[in-house]
């Protein structure tokens, strides 16, 4: 869009729908309520009739967020994509129904509109008549977006205020979903479901009496066949939050945790002697006793407290390899772990945790090979021009100013002085014996003890010798010093090191749904400029690679990366 000429336009009094414009639209709701849906389906066929009716614009498809909020603008998938291609061109009008479905924060709103116009990307926000083209419409935006957020933090006040009432009232939080109860809608009263609680119970005994760790028992209630909700299979942190949960024994238990600041949705968790907890067995009938939760409670917490032991004192493990915590699958947000492959031993692969744990029904990312990432990082460091050659002159010149020969010689002079000093000892030693004053007993020990301690004073002293002699051919001759502080420089080790200091982490996604064509968003630790933060690439790439071995039965294939470089 050229914005000089479409303000002319529209301030001669020509309509925005008489310009020829590429339109797309937005469309978000905040929920997965049956209700939000339809409300978002209502928002894509309006806004996709709205623009093709108009026959000076050109229909893009939109960018859709389902049940995703608008309080923080890297969850929206859709969002932050409409923003890169609005970096390529593809559109020059964003039609969207309010402010509110844009960014219910001022400042992402003014941010994002801002950078749409440098574009020459407007946008068109209907309920509230606001064309970003126009001159004043950042002043209306931002007068608009402030009530906007303004009503996310009285509603999030109100809710509050209603939960503290609520617990002084003593009424029992939470929706339907306690395994065990369910929720009478009129007392408000727990009421157990007795086939639900003999799990409950078997998870307990399993845990508490058989001693079982909380792996093992969720694997054995797995192999069982028995579910949780919705038919999931149960997990450790399930399980621990169960044994946990002081309402199994019948107790009332509330303000475990608080929501800070609703921006940035930042949960305060309170210790558990600051939560209010009290026995109100009439309305949470127990499925649990008493002696048996606790029992189950303190081996749990003592557990928690061994870990975290064995945790500090293997916290070295977590940099043991160069890409250790630092590769995640974007589906899962799980890490990957490194493993060999099979059919070579020193090629390494990076695999997903949840597939190595549950197979590739639970998770089909691309596995990534450790020579292949390492190959498009060396290729990184040459474009962003790293310069070896910088840092073999900085070394040069430390060598220049440093006196090697001074250093070794005033070694030597203490050396030299010590031997004289053993010298003059056994002198003595000898005088002693000679005038009687020691038995020669006394004498063959002490000298002998002489003896040694010279035998390795000379034994240093060549040594430092040897040195001073090397040092200054190497000194001498620069040109073979600059050609082994380039091998060392340029070494792998070097390259490695470069690599550990640049990468903060990798999310690794598939492309068309294809194992052999991945993507790479790579995260460079990099703080000079917090724009550039996590908004676009700095750098876009695309490697193919050749894999396939000459063993018989491996198979040949291409695997194509595509790398995004952004700086954090």
């Amino acid at each position: 869009m050229d914005l000089y000429t479409v303000r002319k336009k529209l301030n001669m009094g020509e309509s925005l729908t008489g310009i020829h414009l590429r339109v797309t639209d937005y469309a978000r709701v905040s929920t997965d309520a049956d209700e939000q849906k339809k409300s978002l389906k209502n928002q894509v066929e309006h806004f996709e009739q709205y623009i093709k009716q108009n026959p000076n614009w050109t229909y893009i498809p939109g960018y859709v967020d389902d049940g995703i909020t608008g309080t923080s603008d890297i969850k929206r998938d859709n969002f932050m994509q409409m923003i890169e291609d609005a970096h390529l061109g593809k559109f020059d009008l964003i039609v969207t129904k309010e402010i509110s479905r844009f960014s219910r924060n001022t400042l992402d709103s003014i941010k994002y509109t801002r950078e749409l116009l440098s574009l020459g990307v407007a946008v068109l926000f209907v309920n509230d008549n606001i064309n970003t083209a126009m001159p004043d419409a950042e002043l209306r935006l931002t007068i608009m977006a402030s009530m906007a957020q303004d009503e996310i933090r009285r509603l999030s006040e109100r809710v509050k205020f209603g939960m503290n009432r609520a617990i002084e009232r003593g009424e029992i939080l939470g929706n339907d979903m306690l395994y065990g109860y369910k929720k009478n809608k009129d007392t408000g009263v727990l009421i157990i479901i007795e086939e639900e609680a003999e799990i409950v119970r078997k998870i307990y005994e399993l845990y508490a009496v058989d001693e079982l760790s909380l792996s093992k028992v969720a694997k054995t209630l797995n192999n069982e066949g028995l579910r949780t909700y919705q038919n999931k299979k149960w997990c450790v942190s399930t399980i621990s939050r169960m044994i946990e949960n002081p309402k199994y024994k019948g107790y009332y238990c509330a303000k475990k945790s608080e929501i800070v600041d609703y921006m940035t949705k930042k949960v305060k968790y309170f210790e558990k002697d600051d939560w209010i907890l009290y026995e109100d067995k009439k309305r949470i009938p127990p499925i649990i006793d008493d002696s048996l939760w606790e029992r189950a409670n303190a081996r749990l917490t003592s557990r928690k407290v061994a870990f975290h032991s064995r945790k500090k004192d293997k916290s070295l493990y977590k940099n043991r390899y160069l890409y250790s915590a630092k590769i995640y699958c974007k589906d899962h947000n799980t890490i990957f772990h490194r493993r060999e492959f099979r059919k070579n031993k020193k090629d390494i692969t990076w695999v997903c945790s949840l597939y190595l744990k549950n197979g590739k029904a639970a998770c089909d990312s691309p596995n990534i090979r450790e020579l292949e990432i390492t190959t498009i990082f060396k290729n990184l460091i040459s474009i962003f021009q790293i310069d070896k050659n910088y840092i073999i002159q900085i070394l040069m010149d430390y060598y220049h100013f440093l006196n090697v020969e001074e250093n070794l010689n005033s070694e030597i002079d203490c050396v030299e002085k010590e031997i004289n000093s053993l010298y003059a000892k056994k002198d003595k030693l000898l005088e002693f014996s000679l005038d009687g004053s020691i038995s020669n007993h006394e004498f063959c020990k002490r000298n002998n003890f002489y003896n040694k301690k010279l035998e390795l004073a000379k034994m240093n002293l060549n040594e430092l010798y040897k040195n001073i002699k090397s040092k200054k051919m190497v000194i001498d001759k620069e040109q073979t010093l600059r050609e082994i502080l380039k091998q060392k420089v340029s070494s792998s080790e070097t390259d490695e090191k470069i690599i550990s200091l640049l990468l903060d982490h990798i999310v690794v996604s598939k492309v068309d749904n294809k194992k052999e064509n991945m993507n790479l968003d790579v995260f460079l630790s990099y703080s000079k400029n917090s724009t550039e933060k996590r908004l676009t690439p700095i750098l876009k790439r695309t490697y193919e690679f050749r894999r396939g071995y000459d063993v018989k039965g491996t198979k040949r294939y291409k695997v194509i990366y595509h790398v995004n470089c952004f700086f954090i």
